[in-house]
This record gives C-alpha cells, sequence and structure tokens, in this order.
C-alpha cells in the first residue's frame, strides 16, 4: 500500500474520532463558488465541500510523497531526474554526467521504482511544478 493511500486512511480514522465541530468555510469568495458549483452540478454544498477538501489534500499528499521519494534518490539520480525534468534526452543526460548511455537508462529505472511510476512522461509529469534549473544551478556550485 502506498504512503498516499496509508495517510488518506489515517486522516479518514482520525475524523471520526473527533468530536469538536469544525468550521471550514471563512472565506466569502469561497462559499460563492461552492454554491455555484453546487448549483451547476445540482449537487448538495457538503458533497462538493467534501470533494475539495479530499481534492486538495490529495495535490499536499502527493507533494509530500514526492519530497519523500527525492530525499530517497542518490546525487546521481537527483541529476538525472533535474536533467531529465529540464528536456534533456537520455544521451544528453550522459554527455552533460560523463557516463554511459545504459547508465542513465538504469538510474531511470532505479528512479521510476522509487516514485513508483512508469516513464520519463509520468515523472515529468508529477514533478512539472519543480524548479529544476534553480536546483541545477545550486547543487553544480557544490
Amino acid at each position: 500500500m502506498s504512503l498516499l493511500r496509508r495517510l488518506i486512511q489515517a486522516l479518514l480514522q482520525k475524523k471520526d474520532s473527533v468530536e469538536e465541530p469544525r468550521v471550514f468555510l471563512q472565506d466569502e469568495e469561497l462559499i460563492a463558488v461552492i454554491k455555484d458549483v453546487a448549483r451547476q452540478q445540482q449537487r448538495a454544498e457538503e458533497e462538493i465541500v467534501a470533494d475539495f477538501t479530499k481534492a486538495g489534500l490529495n495535490q499536499f499528499l502527493t507533494q509530500s510523497e514526492l519530497e519523500k521519494c527525492w530525499s530517497a534518490l542518490s546525487q546521481r539520480e537527483q541529476q538525472v531526474v533535474a536533467l531529465l525534468c529540464l528536456g534533456y534526452r537520455n544521451y544528453e543526460i550522459a554527455k552533460i554526467l560523463v557516463i554511459a548511455p545504459e547508465t542513465v537508462k538504469t538510474h531511470l529505472q532505479h528512479i521510476f521504482h522509487k516514485f513508483d511510476l512508469r516513464g520519463s512522461k509520468e515523472l515529468r509529469f508529477a514533478l512539472k511544478n519543480w524548479d529544476f534549473l534553480e536546483w541545477w544551478d545550486q547543487n553544480q556550485q557544490e
């Protein structure tokens, strides 16, 4: 079971044990959006709030899980990920890092396994909001 699923299950179990009432909606704009979406979808506002909460929680947990996966990578694997996400092809990564293209492929296999992803496209998509150019600049000076 993935870390994400375990965290969600733990949060859902805690929800049942909490007795104090919670106030989720304090922002008038958010309330207006929820009412509008509920009206458009002909659903209860509570259902919309639940969906928004799940989506936000999934996004938060996903980033947290990605950061843990990133931390589990070796320095060389992080370099391969950074270059891949910056748009370099395997043979270009090999030239930059002065390693064999087969070694890049091996690193990528390990990376995909650690992130539980199937390929480069999924990895790029998962890390699309990360600033690898800044990371690369900082880590190449060390």
